[in-house]
């Protein structure tokens, strides 16, 4: 799953956005009911990872939390409010609990909270407290609709509800002079949620599945999904499916991932493995022992993302994979950047030396498919090409021919070119 989180989003400063954490449904209902007014954006959940996960996925401008949000019993909520002041200081705390007393209240004073409301009436201190910020933050800019309200359920409930599908985009291979016909190579399958949910945002999604370690659960049902859209396609095409490196320390993970290949009725050989460190590998034996399996299985790997992140040389070292995706950034403005041709180049010539097949990813002009192939990437991937489109839609195109891409002005052409045996 790919996708910009903040921009799929939309943050913007004239809205008040909220974030309500509470493990009681019955009080997230009545809260959003209680809470909602023009010019405020709530998002409400149920779980501590759920609050954590939206946290360093989007911008909120107040938290408000209980103290005891887990079945464990305690004061958990605690958990949370360290983890806003400690890494978004500017973000305003209140606590909303039945379990408050003067040592509640003080631990709470020391953490940064500013204010601490009791159940159930607190409510109406809240509302005004919200309504006294959104005067300030909005600074008399106009205030319109209703609020918006936008509950995020309980991450084992989204994923036994099989709402994730998948689209595919093309990778297309850069031939010398970019003119059509490009020759479609693979296909990478992304995943997408129920439109209008924030757990259809990719970053969000695979940030809470972490918390809540079902990364692998949520990688498996991702891989069937884009592998269903393969078979739907009906092309022998080099398949791309994002896995989380995490979950390769799953020791379930090459058989499931066979079995699902093998149901899809394609061979380990077609498909390729994106991996993106974006969790630290907590057993990197494990995490070794099963690349080797997937590896003497057939699957080939590419390294995603290269060059943002955690993404990089050692990485690239630990890994050697068989195709390195560089990160759509260092195509942008590519053109008219000579520093960043200095870097694309060098990064094709070092992975032409390690044997390593380089794909250029978020290619969005036929100028930027024109620099890159002067500099040595092998394949592109992105909107000048196609973007991306359900198993139908991309046969249906495919044997259309010529395509008009979603960027105006721009048309080429794609032909098939056939899966790796």
């Amino acid at each position: 799953m790919t996708g910009d989180a903040e921009s799929n989003w939309g943050y913007t400063p004239e809205v008040l956005r909220v974030l309500i954490l509470d493990d009681e449904s019955m009080v997230v209902d009545t809260l959003a009911v209680w809470l909602r007014m023009p010019g405020v954006h709530l998002t409400t959940c149920l779980e501590i990872e759920a609050a954590e996960a939206l946290l360093s996925t989007f911008r909120f401008d107040v938290v408000v939390t209980d103290l005891s949000v887990s079945e464990l019993g305690g004061l958990e909520g605690m958990r949370l409010i360290r983890f806003v002041t400690t890494h978004f200081p500017d973000t305003t705390v209140y606590v909303l609990s039945g379990y408050v007393d003067e040592s509640v209240r003080s631990l709470c004073s020391v953490l940064g909270v500013t204010a601490v409301l009791e159940k159930p009436e607190g409510l109406s201190q809240l509302r005004t407290l919200l309504l006294e910020h959104r005067s300030t933050q909005l600074n008399g800019a106009e205030i319109t609709g209703d609020g918006e309200v936008q509950q995020v359920e309980r991450l084992e409930d989204f994923l036994h509800a099989g709402t994730i599908r998948s689209v595919l985009q093309p990778v297309v291979r850069l031939r010398d002079g970019v003119s059509p016909p490009f020759e479609v190579f693979g296909a990478e399958g992304l995943a997408r949620g129920t439109t209008g949910s924030v757990l259809g945002n990719p970053s969000f999604l695979l940030a809470y599945a972490a918390r809540k370690e079902l990364l692998f659960e949520a990688d498996m049902i991702c891989i069937r999904a884009a592998l269903h859209e393969v078979q739907v396609l009906g092309h022998p095409l080099t398949t791309f499916l994002n896995v989380q490196p995490r979950s390769l320390t799953n020791p379930e993970l090459t058989t499931r991932l066979c079995d699902a290949v093998a149901a899809a009725g394609l061979t380990e050989r077609s498909i390729v493995l994106e991996l993106t460190e974006q969790q630290t590998i907590v057993n990197p034996r494990a995490f070794a022992a099963t690349l080797q399996k997937l590896r003497d299985r057939g699957f080939r790997i590419a390294l995603d993302d290269f060059g943002e992140g955690s993404s990089n040389l050692n990485l690239f070292q630990d890994l050697r994979p068989d195709y390195l995706k560089i990160s759509g950034t260092f195509c942008r403005n590519l053109a008219h950047e000579p520093f960043k041709q200095i870097i694309v180049q060098s990064t094709a010539e070092m992975a032409a030396r390690a044997g390593t097949a380089t794909i250029m990813e978020a290619v969005e002009t036929a100028e930027e498919a024109e620099v890159l192939r002067r500099l040595g990437i092998d394949y592109g991937q992105g909107y000048f090409f196609l973007k991306p489109l359900p198993g139908r839609e991309l046969a249906r195109t495919l044997e259309e021919g010529p395509l008009t891409p979603a960027r105006p002005g721009v048309t080429s052409t794609l032909s098939l070119l056939p899966s790796a045996s």
